[in-house]
């Protein structure tokens, strides 16, 4: 009979899943963010571990982080610290993995390519009357 894992162990399973998820995206980097592991498509967040190492903080719009922790109360979350940033925690041990891998994606969607923001035209600011 196989040994039973122990939260321990599931937790850092999910951390090197979505690790691997995310780091073979296009353009995505190991980096940190406040001292702390984290992701990053170019210069831009997408997700950091947090100090107690059972959740990660990710970044998203505020209806994105509502419909979330409506859906998913149990694995999405906020504390005071988030309230006012674009940003929901995340319960390792709660999140199925097609759902982190899916916010991961969304994420790293929505902050865009690092080439097509190089690309873009600068727009003169004019004085319009």
């Amino acid at each position: 009979m196989a040994k039973r894992k122990t939260d321990a162990e599931r937790i850092q399973e999910s951390l090197d899943d979505i690790a691997r998820f995310a780091l073979a995206l296009p353009e995505v980097v190991e980096s940190t963010s406040y001292g702390r592991p984290a992701l990053k498509r170019g210069e831009n967040l997408i997700f950091a571990f947090r100090k107690d190492l059972e959740t990660l903080a990710l970044v998203c719009g505020f209806e994105e982080r509502a419909a979330l922790m409506k859906a998913y109360p149990e694995v999405f979350f906020i504390t005071d610290h988030y309230l006012n940033y674009p940003a929901v925690v995340v319960r390792l041990l709660a999140a199925d993995r097609v759902v982190l891998r899916e916010v991961v994606k969304a994420a790293w969607e929505r902050i865009g390519s690092v080439e097509a923001k190089k690309r873009r035209p600068v727009r003169a600011l004019t004085n319009r009357r």
